[in-house]
């Protein structure tokens, strides 16, 4: 008797992704996955109502802070006293099951579903097969990180920022990185940090204890009530197109320590602590940005802030039992004026980042960064300091162009320097802000509708394509999707030039193509001056999760590349290419075609 995709999947087999039977249990949970994203975070008997409608199991005093996404639902498990915080992913094709007492930082993502690494096992049909995934009790995850099929991840472990899991991870481990690798085990002395920053000293109350960096009671009714106000503005600002630029920064001023003029923070957003947050002179924080503000974080004056930042300033115990108390402490983040930070970037508590820096896209930054220089990689290095020959090269091409009588538009398309202050690029900007906030407003399972409205974003939208709201563009009008390609959620394209996606490829969720960089230049960075290149993905072509990809690159046909990998350079047709940098790892050859489960495990 021939089995049913269904069967198929649950047996960790090929089968067809769009089978009628999995698209009913998909569709069903994509409505209650949107309806749970427009829930107040803190109306936790409409958040639990629906949880449990859409996850198999919820355990006692468990909570998801929204928005949360999944595929399925009931392959989920998770346990009792487990928190998984703003933002989380779990594509749950095959079992996800979660231990008691995890707590799971915003943004991670755990990914079961696996595709043929051979095109043609996916070209004709979406073709998948899924690896079940396993987080072990008393975990501590931490924000932005990815845990790939088939992983098990022990009980006790500490999972660092921004850390890409490819491999099992042993009981009682600290293990961090792209990919994520043991560096060692948990043990006594770490109850240590515990004593040497608890404050015995009963005049002083949980508020006083959290902004002086001591051990802090996280369930304190003061500060619980400082999260509470912080959120429901932050709901109320996110409800704002982003097209509204004075009417936000007016609003932003009313529940932030400081917000000067000319700052814009656009939305989607979450922060925790308003009285924590300054953001100075002309600072612009892109969207999808995450706030963990427990400690302040102090933004300088002319700081880009590129979309999916992330800023955590809390730090849990390691040890479970030290954890499971609700005890934590915060360390700031301070950005210094004229830092340029890319996008997709990881900032861990206590770092300081100076003035005039560069932050390559994907960095996790665990360490302060010297002024005046470059740093890229997870964990991000200094690759070098910005120099007069920089500056010097950058004015010299910008002199070339000087006698062009190209509109700023043009300049832009055909990758001039160009000034995105342009009335006419601002006016284009805001006039695709509210179709792309609409867009992201619908549920995945209005197919129809869905697409009429994506066809009115995008340039050319191929037959049978397909993008998963909630998606970002800043133009539309710059992106060509070919036919059968597949988009899923939470996307974002920085389409100042072309972005062309070529037929049948598949982009993985959370993923930013980013065509725009910026000089070197502070000066004339701060007045909004700016460079693109095209970037070209090719056909059946297959990026997964979390990938960031950099203005000029091509990615070549039928190539695949794995999850929170970041593009820098070309990659060629028919490879596996991984890591942060993205390398190639090898040619994808015949025998993929034969055994399309070469990674699975026996």
């Amino acid at each position: 008797m021939t089995k049913t995709a269904k069967e198929l999947q649950e047996e960790g087999l090929l089968y067809d992704v769009f089978d009628e039977e999995l698209a009913s249990i998909k569709d069903k949970t994509y409505g209650l996955v949107n309806e749970l994203s427009h829930v107040d975070a803190l109306d936790k008997t409409t958040v639990l109502s629906l949880v449990n409608k859409i996850v198999g199991k919820f355990g006692t005093e468990s909570y998801i802070v929204p928005p949360f996404r999944c595929d399925y639902g009931p392959n989920i498990t998770i346990g009792e006293h487990c928190f998984i915080n703003y933002n989380c992913c779990f594509l749950d094709s095959a079992k996800v099951t979660i231990g008691d007492y995890v707590y799971m930082g915003p943004n991670c993502n755990i990914f079961t579903p696996c595709h043929p690494i051979h095109h043609e096992l996916r070209w004709d049909k979406v073709t998948e097969y899924a690896l079940p995934v396993t987080v072990g009790s008393h975990t501590w995850i931490a924000g932005d990180v990815i845990i790939n099929p088939g992983v098990t991840i022990g009980e006790g472990c500490v999972i660092g920022a921004g850390s890409v899991v490819t491999k099992d991870i042993p009981d009682n481990s600290l293990a961090v990185g792209n990919p994520c690798k043991v560096i060692r085990q948990l043990n006594e002395d770490d109850k240590k940090i515990v004593e040497q920053l608890t404050l015995n000293d009963d005049t002083k109350d949980n508020v006083y204890k959290q902004e002086h960096g001591y051990m802090y009671f996280v369930m304190d009714k003061a500060l619980r009530s400082q999260v509470e106000n912080t959120v429901h503005y932050v709901n109320i600002l996110n409800k704002l197109s982003n097209s509204e630029i004075q009417r936000r920064r007016d609003f932003l001023r009313t529940f932030t320590k400081k917000f000067d003029e000319g700052a814009i923070i656009n939305s989607p957003f979450y922060m925790e602590f308003g009285n924590h947050l300054e953001v100075g002179i002309n600072s612009i924080i892109e969207g999808d940005c995450i706030m963990l503000n427990s400690g302040h974080i102090k933004i300088g004056d002319n700081v880009l802030i590129g979309p999916k930042t992330s800023f955590y300033t809390p730090v849990h115990p390691f040890l479970p039992e030290q954890r499971e108390t609700w005890i934590e402490y915060a360390k700031p983040i301070t950005i210094e004026d004229n830092v340029w930070i890319c996008g997709s970037v990881t900032i861990t508590g206590g770092i300081t980042i100076g003035e005039n820096s560069i932050i390559c896209p994907g960095s996790v930054i665990t360490h302060d960064v010297p002024s005046n220089t470059i740093v890229a990689g997870n964990p991000a290095k200094v690759i070098r300091k910005i120099t007069e020959e920089d500056i010097a090269q950058y004015k010299q091409e910008l002199a070339k162009e000087q006698n062009t009588t190209l509109s700023e538009k043009d300049k832009m398309e055909q990758g001039y320097w160009y000034n995105t202050f342009d009335t006419e690029l601002i006016k284009l900007r805001q006039q695709n802000a509210p179709k792309t906030e609409a867009y992201s407003r619908i549920s995945a399972n209005t197919l129809c509708y869905k697409d009429k409205m994506a066809k009115a974003i995008i340039n050319n939208f191929g037959e049978n394509a397909n993008i998963i709201p909630p998606f970002t563009c800043t133009y539309g009008n710059n992106i060509s999707i070919g036919e059968a390609t597949i988009v899923n959620h939470n996307g974002v394209f920085i389409d100042s030039n072309k972005i062309n996606v070529g037929a049948h490829a598949l982009i993985g969720p959370k993923s930013l193509l980013n065509c725009s960089f910026r000089p070197y230049d502070i000066d004339d960075r701060n007045n909004g001056i700016a460079k693109t290149s095209a970037i070209n993905i090719g056909d059946g072509a297959w990026l997964g999760g979390r990938v960031t990809v950099l203005p000029g690159i091509t990615i070549g046909k039928h190539s695949v590349i794995g999850s929170g990998s970041v593009v820098t350079e070309n990659i060629p047709d028919d490879v596996v290419a991984v890591g942060n940098p993205c390398r190639v790892i090898r040619k994808i050859t015949e025998k993929d075609k034969l055994n399309p489960y070469k990674n699975k495990k026996s």
